[in-house]
């Protein structure tokens, strides 16, 4: 195995800046047009040091993903399930396409490497995929202790069944804001908690026996 040179020093600060430049090009450039060049033309670092930290560009993909993931898991908490929604959805999605915002606007394009069958070997796809599935495990997690215990003893996988409700708003909602569509994400975020929230409140009646299904 070939030693890595010790003219690179690898440190928090160096991996830090490599992956907030990759994240500044990859919002306005996309994969394809991101090259291992420009991040460290960006990120002031030698071009060298780059590959010294990330032995390619889907590597340094990979380890974006994650280090967005790392933000994802801080900033989407709240007390609630409307909370969990408005976040996501307004939040996250809505505020995808503001420039200041990139680790936001980075999921959009994550969510493009679902998309593209011709990556299937790509190991940034890969990464967003587990990804992916992490964030959904998690997110149960957090929405089920929210639901009537008489609900989940109906349907134990009632919880997994919202949390695939929400992402499919949530996916569709960065859809349109990708798409410029001009609309207040908030007020969609409070309607589709509503939504929610109702269904909840309507199996819960159910599982009481208060209404007939």
């Amino acid at each position: 195995m070939t030693k890595r040179s010790r003219v690179h020093q690898s440190t928090p600060e160096n991996e830090r800046a490599i992956l907030e430049a990759a994240l500044t090009l990859a919002v306005t450039a996309g994969y394809e047009g991101t090259t291992m060049a420009e991040v460290a033309r960006l990120s002031g670092l030698p071009t060298g040091s780059v590959y010294w930290h990330f032995n390619n560009k889907e590597q340094l993909f990979a380890e974006l993903i994650e280090y967005c993931f790392g933000k994802w898991k801080e900033d989407h908490t709240g007390p609630t399930n409307r909370d969990l929604l408005r976040r996501s959805i307004a939040g996250s999605a809505g505020g995808s396409t503001d420039p200041e915002n990139k680790a936001e606007a980075f999921w959009i394009l994550a969510l493009l490497f679902a998309l593209e069958k011709r990556l299937a070997d790509n190991a940034a796809r890969k990464k967003y995929l587990d990804v992916r599935r992490q964030m959904f495990e998690l997110m149960v997690q957090r929405v089920e202790p929210q639901i009537p215990g008489s609900v989940l003893a109906a349907d134990p996988d009632f919880g997994r069944k919202m949390v695939v409700l929400g992402r499919a708003l949530t996916d569709g909602f960065y859809i349109a804001a990708s798409a410029g569509d001009d609309i207040d994400f908030m007020e969609f975020a409070d309607l589709s908690a509503s939504a929610v929230e109702a269904l909840i409140a309507r199996r819960a009646a159910m599982a009481e026996g208060e209404v007939e299904k």
